[in-house]
Formats: C-alpha cells, sequence, structure tokens
C-alpha cells in the first residue's frame, strides 16, 4: 500500500530530473557508440566503400526495423503483470519476423542488388557487402525484444540508472569486439557484427537485471491486451519512429536540388550527426512523461520540464558561438575544415528553436502515449514529413543556397509543426476528460 500511494503521488520537478538525466546520458553513449564504430570503419583500407557500404545497409535496417524500436515505447504502456509481459514479448516475435522477412529479401535476392543499385547509386561491390550487412544485423532483433521488456520494467520502477548502465556495457562490449575483430577483418560488415555483439552483450545484462523486477510481478491481474488493441495503439508510434528518418530523407532530396549539391549535402550531414549527439537526449522526453504523468498536476510539472530541457539543450546549442568551444568542437573533435564550419555555423546560431521545438513536440508525443491517445500521432508524423517538403520547397523558389541554413530551418518547421498539432490535440482531450492520465 506504501508502494502504490508513494506511485500515486504528484511528481515533482526532482522526481522527473532523477528519471531522465540518466536516460540522457544512455541516449548520448548510444550516440558515441555508433560514432565509435564509424570511426574504425574510416581507418580502414578503401574507406570509402567500407562506409557507403555501412551507411546505406544501417539506414535501411533503421527504417525497416522502426516497428521493433517502437516497443520501447509500447511496453511501458501495457506492461502491469508476466501474462501481459508474455504477450508483448509474443507481439514482439511477430514484428521482428516480419522485418526480418523483408531484411531477407534484400539480403538474399536480386531485389537487393537493385534497390542498393539503383535507389542509393553504389557499386556492385558495395551493394553485395550492404546485402552481407542486412542479413547479419538480423540478429540484433531478437535480442531488441528482450532488452525493450527488460529496459521497460526498470523504467517503470524508475530505475533508468540501470538503463544507463546498460549503455556502458554496450560501450564497453562494442570496444573490445572492434579491437579484436579489426585486426584480422576488413569491410562494412565488420561494423554490423560489432554493433550486433555489443547490443547482444548489452541485452545479456538488461535481461539479468531486468528478471528481478519481473519475479516481483503479479501472475495474472487483469485480461493481457489483444493483438488488436497492441496494433491500434502502436501502429502510430512505429510511424512516427519512420518519421524520424523519413525528414533526414526528405531534407537530402532537396539539397541535391541546391547550386552547390555536394557541399550541402555534405554539410548537413555533418549538421544532423552534431545535432544528433546534441539534442538525441530530448527524444527520451517521450518515455519521461509516458512513464510519470498520472495526473493533470503532472502534465504540468513534465511541461515545465520540457521547457527547462528545451532552453538547457539550446543554451548547449549557443554555447558553439564561444570561439574556444567552437575550435574544440568543430576542429579539433569534427575534423571539420573552414569552409564547411563557416558554412554551417549560421544554422547553429538557430539551432535553439531546434532545441525547444523538439522539447516539445516530444513531451506531447508522450502525454499522448499515456493516455493511450496515439492515433492523432501519425497524422502529425505525416504532417512532420509535409513541413520539411514545404520549406524545401519554398527555399528552391526564393533561390536559398546554403543548404545546412535550409536542413536546420526544415527541422525546426517540422518539428514545431507537430507540437502545435499535438498540443491542440491534447488541449481537446483534455476538456471532454478532465481525467486524462488516470490508470494511463
Amino acid at each position: 500500500m506504501e508502494t502504490e500511494a508513494r506511485e500515486r503521488a504528484p511528481i515533482s520537478l526532482a522526481d522527473t530530473y532523477k528519471f531522465f538525466v540518466p536516460l540522457m546520458l544512455m541516449a548520448e553513449l548510444m550516440m558515441i557508440s555508433h560514432a565509435v564504430v564509424t570511426a574504425f570503419l574510416a581507418r580502414m583500407p578503401e574507406p570509402q566503400a567500407v562506409l557507403a557500404a555501412y551507411s546505406v545497409s544501417f539506414y535501411t535496417h533503421a527504417v525497416l526495423g522502426s516497428p521493433v524500436w517502437a516497443l520501447q515505447i509500447i511496453v511501458l504502456s501495457y506492461i502491469r503483470d508476466r501474462a501481459s509481459v508474455h504477450k508483448l514479448a509474443r507481439f514482439g516475435v511477430i514484428l521482428v519476423l516480419l522485418v526480418s522477412a523483408a531484411q531477407l529479401v534484400l539480403g538474399l535476392t536480386p531485389v537487393g542488388d537493385w534497390f542498393f543499385q539503383d535507389v542509393f547509386g553504389t557499386r556492385p561491390e558495395v551493394a553485395a557487402e550492404a546485402k552481407l550487412c542486412m542479413v547479419v544485423s538480423i540478429f540484433v532483433l531478437p535480442a531488441s525484444i528482450l532488452r525493450s521488456l527488460s529496459y521497460g520494467l526498470m523504467m517503470i520502477n524508475r530505475r533508468t540508472l540501470l538503463v544507463t548502465m546498460g549503455t556502458v556495457v554496450r560501450m564497453i562490449g562494442l570496444a573490445a569486439i572492434l579491437a579484436l575483430l579489426t585486426r584480422n577483418f576488413h569491410g562494412a560488415v565488420v561494423g554490423v557484427v560489432a554493433l550486433s555483439g555489443c547490443i547482444i552483450i548489452e541485452t545479456v545484462y538488461a535481461v539479468s537485471l531486468g528478471a528481478r523486477f519481473y519475479r516481483r510481478l503479479e501472475r495474472h491481474t487483469a485480461p493481457p491486451p489483444s493483438y488488436r488493441e497492441l496494433w491500434q495503439f502502436s501502429w502510430p508510434i512505429m510511424l512516427m519512429q519512420t518519421a524520424e528518418s523519413g525528414m533526414a530523407f526528405t531534407v537530402n532530396f532537396f539539397l541535391g536540388r541546391l547550386p552547390r549539391p555536394e557541399l550541402a549535402l555534405a554539410a548537413f550531414g555533418v549538421l544532423d550527426s552534431l545535432m544528433r549527439v546534441l539534442l538525441s537526449p530530448l527524444r527520451n522526453l517521450v518515455h519521461t512523461s509516458q512513464t510519470l504523468v498520472r495526473s493533470r498536476a503532472d502534465a504540468r510539472v513534465l511541461l515545465v520540464f520540457a521547457l527547462h530541457m528545451g532552453l538547457a539543450f539550446g543554451a548547449l546549442l549557443l554555447a558553439l558561438e564561444i570561439p574556444a568551444v567552437q575550435r574544440i568542437v568543430l576542429f579539433d573533435i569534427m575534423g571539420l575544415t573552414p569552409t564547411i564550419a563557416d558554412y554551417i555555423m549560421p544554422a547553429l546560431r538557430i539551432g535553439v528553436l531546434l532545441a525547444i521545438a523538439m522539447a516539445a513536440a516530444s513531451v506531447f508525443r508522450g502525454l499522448l502515449i499515456a493516455s493511450k491517445h496515439t492515433g492523432f500521432i501519425a497524422i502529425s508524423s505525416g504532417l512532420r514529413i509535409a513541413a520539411v517538403a514545404v520549406v524545401g520547397g519554398a527555399a528552391l523558389l526564393l533561390g536559398v543556397e546554403n543548404g545546412a541554413n535550409l536542413g536546420m530551418l526544415a527541422l525546426i518547421a517540422a518539428f514545431a509543426t507537430e507540437a502545435a498539432l499535438l498540443a491542440g490535440r491534447l488541449r481537446r482531450l483534455d476538456r471532454r476528460n478532465a481525467r486524462l492520465f488516470e490508470g494511463g
């Protein structure tokens, strides 16, 4: 009873910071782990071909695997007892089978040759390496089910520091695997094997610690959700995950039509990577608000917290205006040429708007997911891509030449549009149901 009373008590800003900060560190470490793989591959013979094969296969795997990655959000809304965990595991297996089938088609049939050569424009040998990567990356998918369930159990028990430690374990495993493999093996598949291996190591950690939270659950407290209910709840979230990759793809479409397309594409690639490293923690506002909100009072606290995070991460971007910080980040760490650094600086100056828009959109998504009103998220995800297209089209008509500015404005417009739409939806739902988040 004491535990239940504590869980039902209104949250404070301190509670929110305690929950969010470990997830913030986890997001940063995860982005760094991907950068580490790229750094190792860049030091191999023929790095351009290796990186191209790894990049196109990873991008494709990320898009196809979006339904599986969405499982982390889904489990937070449905874990109630052991029976619900079992149902979610079976649902995850269905998702893995569907995604694996698609990846096998690309990895083992001529469809993959057509896709990687004609769609991405790679050479036959690069396409062959990318196809092999698609097959190997399938091993990540089953591990992701167990990891999502285990981390979900930790999050609902507000033990997010354990989740962060899992990412530390992942980093250690990744370093060890890469050090071992790169001595005797070459090619993009080394990166995929290393990434798959470290995720499997992280999953072993997650399951070993998550098991104790699983054992605390009652066997059966309510009927588990039906597959129909799970599909109705989750397909908008899956579309939301896919839209994350779709934004960058759409921006690149317009950048290729600017006067200096190669510089525009290269600069936006650098800018996008920098934004992912610096702002990726803001996406965890979805998990934070989804897990912690139980009342209108909680929602108000989370909105204030989102504003804090938007301003804090915006200030982080503004720090790049300081010459010493600029030199360390852009030149010493990222190794940019003066041309590209000068090209992206105007875009970085308005990055604070992106941070605020991302924070708002993420917290509103989490609140809608917590209330189990996910359908509108699908609409807002589609309109997020549409906003990118509108900005891109307008930029071409107005003769905009700086691709970094175009990309930054498109991303700001996308997240601001989504935030405004989701805020309006939440306001309407709240007027209809004063107890919108009770039991969410």
